[in-house]
């Protein structure tokens, strides 16, 4: 009976011991190693946003005016006058400067509400550029009128209007751009912090 007694319990204690191995065994099994948190990047200022944004408008403008009145040619091969030839492809680039002139405006209209260190630049650029849209725009006037003349002598004497106007716009367009220029290369303070950190003002 002993010997009985003395077996169970040996039974039973085995028992007990496996239970307890397993449970512990389980708990360092189950264990889940902890995840690294990842750093939240710190985002990029807003007026650092719109320098960059100012920038690449100001390259557009650039290399809109200076291809005004460029490469103009005619083919006389072609089916079409040399007259047309030409008013089609200044309209071309006339639409592109007053394209280029709006964009920037536009940019420029949305600076920061807080970023009151670009006040005096938007002033001064924003007059500029609507001197050099209107000039885009009326060149392209008369080159519409060209385009729907009744008569070639019509058509002559609007592109020739259209030819004064492009050379307008193109004098407003270097306006423009030189005080563009002017006025990102010598932005100090809070302005020229937001221009010199944005990599779009690098290459201008």
């Amino acid at each position: 009976m002993r010997r009985m007694a003395l077996g169970v319990a040996v039974i039973l204690t085995a028992g007990l011991l496996a239970a307890c191995g397993s449970s512990t065994d389980a708990g360092s099994t189950g264990a889940s190693p902890t995840a690294t948190p990842t750093p939240t990047p710190t985002p990029t200022p807003v007026s650092v946003v719109w320098a960059g944004q100012v920038c690449g408008d100001m390259d557009r403008v650039k290399s809109s005016v200076g291809s005004l009145g460029q490469n103009l040619s005619y083919d006389v091969t072609s089916d079409r006058s040399a007259l047309e030839q030409i008013q089609r492809q200044l309209t071309v680039q006339v639409l592109g400067v007053g394209d280029a002139a709006d964009r920037l405006l536009t940019t420029l209209g949305g600076v920061p509400v807080d970023f009151t260190a670009a006040a005096d630049m938007v002033a001064t650029l924003t007059k500029s550029g609507q001197d050099t849209k209107a000039a885009a725009s009326a060149a392209s006037g008369h080159l519409q009128a060209a385009a729907s003349a009744g008569d070639v002598l019509t058509a002559v004497a609007e592109v020739g209007q259209a030819i004064i106007a492009a050379k307008a716009a193109y004098e407003a367009g270097q306006a423009f751009v030189g005080a563009i220029g002017t006025a990102t290369s010598t932005a100090s303070g809070e302005l020229g912090e937001a221009f010199d950190a944005s990599p779009a003002c690098q290459s201008s």
